[in-house]
């Protein structure tokens, strides 16, 4: 390694300067006289070298490249969101059952709104009609005028599933209350042959016709005959009113039957639709 220069001192003489200039063809012109003194510093120890190194060595030795912290921060982020993520899913799917939770509760209670408004307390609603089940027995006359009082009339059947469902409400009663007893089963319902022996008529004055007047007639267990006979050994007037005693799994639960006798009834009335 070549040494550090301290200092240089040059010297350049003036003499015969005038000369030359007077006579540049002179041969005679001496030359000029240079000084210098040139002082070269000692060479750096092994220590110096070591130490300047040190000095100008780069500062980023030792740390992470900066990619690979860059690399690190990412990861992180990638975590962050990640966990963000499923947070939110689970919170997200956690409001849609509390609202699905609502929902349903909120439409139990419509639906029962809807019931309460439709039909009067204690009736039931079934397709657009409201009917009352009584748990008191009166004479067919009675129950007539019982239902008109309450806003409806002694129920009128008019299609097989009306027939069906009166017949399985009916049952179910019997069955719920541990009834066994026949005139307790029975519920009084519309349809009379009182002004015209064998013609048999709904309250509002509609004609019983069509397979209706033959389908819901029970047949006898007795005698295997079928409903209306007229039976009036009891009372020679003979049984002008009808009656629905349930059976399970059978729509023949019409039975003629005494007007006086106790009976529970069916109302019906039609639902308002709000």
């Amino acid at each position: 390694m070549s040494a550090d220069v301290v200092c240089s001192t040059v010297d350049f003489s003036q003499k015969n300067k005038g000369k030359q200039a007077a006579d540049k063809t002179s041969k005679g012109k001496e030359d000029d006289v240079i000084y210098a003194t040139v002082k070269f510093g000692d060479a750096p120890s092994l220590q110096q070298q070591q130490a300047a190194s040190s000095n100008t060595a780069d500062p980023t030795a030792g740390k992470a490249p900066p990619y690979r912290l860059a690399a690190l921060v990412l990861a992180g982020l990638c975590s962050l969101s990640v966990a963000a993520i499923i947070f939110l899913s689970v919170y997200i799917l956690h409001i849609q059952m509390k609202y699905s939770e609502l929902e349903r509760n909120y439409t139990n209670i419509s639906a029962t709104e809807r019931v309460c408004k439709s039909c009067p307390q204690n009736w039931e609603l079934f397709n657009g009609k409201c009917y009352y089940f009584s748990t008191d027995r009166m004479n067919w006359k009675s129950s007539r005028d019982n239902c008109t009082s309450l806003g409806g009339h002694l129920v009128i059947i008019e299609s097989d599933g009306e027939q069906r469902i009166l017949s399985d409400k009916a049952w179910n009663i019997t069955q719920e209350l541990s009834i066994s007893k026949e005139e307790e089963k029975a519920h009084w319902i519309g349809l009379t042959d009182t002004v015209t022996e064998g013609t048999w008529v709904w309250v509002d004055d509609t004609p019983l016709i069509g397979n209706v007047k033959a389908k819901f007639w029970a047949t006898r267990t007795h005698d295997g005959g079928k409903e209306p006979d007229n039976y009036n050994k009891v009372d020679p007037s003979g049984e002008d009113c009808a009656q629905l005693q349930p059976k399970r799994n059978s729509d023949e639960t019409w039975f003629d039957s005494l007007c006086t006798q106790q009976y529970k009834r069916i109302c019906e009335t039609k639902a308002v639709i709000a």
